[in-house]
């Protein structure tokens, strides 16, 4: 967790940077992953073990730290198994609040990621639990199933609440969080998939989204193969984005949902 002393440190410098010029590249880039891969370990047996989540997490850490971001760049905390539990990502002293990027790898559900046998509604669903809202975190990815599956397809995690409704307590701070609408899949190239999302996002100016959607397509549809991906990008009040990829045929949001397009392009910006 960060000490005060880091915490009045990072504000100072922020204050700083505001008073002094018009920044548009956040002076930090603190980061954490999560995977969780064997399940075993975490007291739970229900769920199959995983071959690619810690591998998954690395391959987004070398991204990060080969982007070559010009701020400070730190890898706080690097959770797997068992040390992924959710009073680690909840309330207000979690230790997610002290990074700006997290990066989770493992099962998921509607309502979010599988946190050994927990399902982790209370990160979802409760108005006093969320991601962030008092402290740095802004971005939120994933390397799971389903986080914004149709809430009537969603077998283990049915909320009774829309794709959107169910995250909408988490935007107290968060900018966006991406992730699946449908099942996605383990593969051998999640290296160069986080080279190339970081890559968009920082030097191309795509939007978040479409580095996260482009990554995906190119890494996971086109080189394996998979077929059915569907990457999804929520952020906050009403704006929420997913397509479907496959056989080259978007399907539009669903309805209600509203377009998302990402005005915040080139480096990631606050």
């Amino acid at each position: 967790m960060g000490s005060i002393y880091s915490t009045f440190l990072r504000c100072g410098f922020l204050i700083l940077i505001a008073v002094c010029s018009a920044f548009t590249i956040p002076p930090y880039m603190w980061y954490a992953t999560y995977s969780v891969e064997n399940y075993s370990r975490t007291g739970c047996s229900i769920y199959a073990n995983l071959g690619t989540a810690h591998e998954d997490a690395t391959g987004f850490a070398n991204a990060v730290n080969s982007a070559g971001l010009p701020c400070d760049v730190s890898y706080r905390y690097n959770r797997r198994d068992a040390e992924c539990v959710p009073s680690r990502w909840t309330g207000y002293s979690a230790e997610l609040n002290y990074v700006d990027f997290l990066f989770y790898a493992g099962h998921g559900c509607g309502t979010g990621p599988y946190l050994g046998c927990d399902q982790a509604s209370q990160i979802t669903s409760y108005s006093d639990i969320r991601f962030g809202g008092y402290g740095y975190l802004k971005w939120v990815q994933a390397a799971a199933c389903n986080w914004f599956v149709v809430d009537s397809l969603d077998v283990d995690c049915g909320s009774g609440l829309s794709e959107f409704d169910r995250w909408n307590n988490c935007f107290q701070g968060v900018h966006v969080i991406q992730g699946h609408r449908a099942a996605t899949y383990e593969h051998r190239f999640y290296d160069s998939m986080s080279e190339e999302f970081w890559n968009r996002w920082v030097y191309f100016n795509n939007t978040v989204h479409s580095a996260w959607k482009n990554a995906q397509i190119k890494w996971v549809y086109e080189k394996p193969g998979y077929r059915g991906l569907q990457p999804a990008s929520a952020a906050a009040d009403y704006y929420y984005i997913t397509e479907l990829w496959q056989d080259a045929n978007d399907a539009p949001a669903p309805s209600g949902m509203g377009c998302l397009v990402w005005a915040t392009v080139g480096n990631p910006q606050y």
